[in-house]
């Protein structure tokens, strides 16, 4: 009976007080309330501008801005509009949303044709009997057909676009000429 009495009143103790992994979790919680995640992503400047080829606007065409050797990020891209204009958005890893700008530095311009048409809207395919292929790839221009673009432009290691995001607001002009 003694035996019995004290093992009830050991579990009331238990019951009436948390348990030290309660006690913990709460405090973390606490903790984590507390502190906050606090400011989310890189210091971001605004950068639109306008591209050119040979002088006249370069529109419907992918955009990346390869950060050069001591530039922090991973970069940042965007698309042209029809009238070649451009507002960039960073690349964040982990990022859930899109985040307009780039960080502060110096960056080669990779300029390139889209894998798809980006004013077109993609057909639904597979409506017949035969299942269609989901997304094709692009086209290669067709033998004797010009590219839009001149190589040097679309690659990295090739582009002699080399521009300077600075601390503000940023307006760039990227003119590109045929004979690259």
């Amino acid at each position: 009976m003694i035996i019995h009495q004290l093992l009830q009143d050991r579990i009331a103790s238990r019951s009436a007080s948390p348990s030290l992994a309660i006690r913990f979790g709460m405090l973390l919680g606490l903790l984590v309330t507390t502190i906050g995640c606090g400011p989310s992503g890189p210091d971001l400047v605004p950068v639109r501008g306008t591209v050119t080829l040979d002088g006249q606007p370069l529109g419907q065409k992918n955009l990346y801005f390869s950060p050069e050797a001591g530039t922090p990020g991973l970069g940042a891209g965007g698309n042209t509009k029809s009238d070649g204009s451009f507002e960039l958005l960073a690349v964040v890893g982990g990022a859930l949303k899109d985040m307009k700008g780039a960080q502060v530095g110096k960056y080669r311009v990779v300029v390139s044709e889209p894998m798809f048409p980006i004013d077109t809207d993609l057909e639904v395919q597979g409506r017949g009997s035969e299942p269609e292929v989901a997304i094709g790839l692009p086209q290669a221009p067709k033998r004797g057909e010009k590219a839009a673009i001149p190589p040097a432009y679309s690659k990295k290691e090739t582009t002699p676009l080399v521009v300077e995001i600075k601390a503000g607001e940023n307006d760039l002009v990227i003119e590109l000429t045929s004979k690259s």
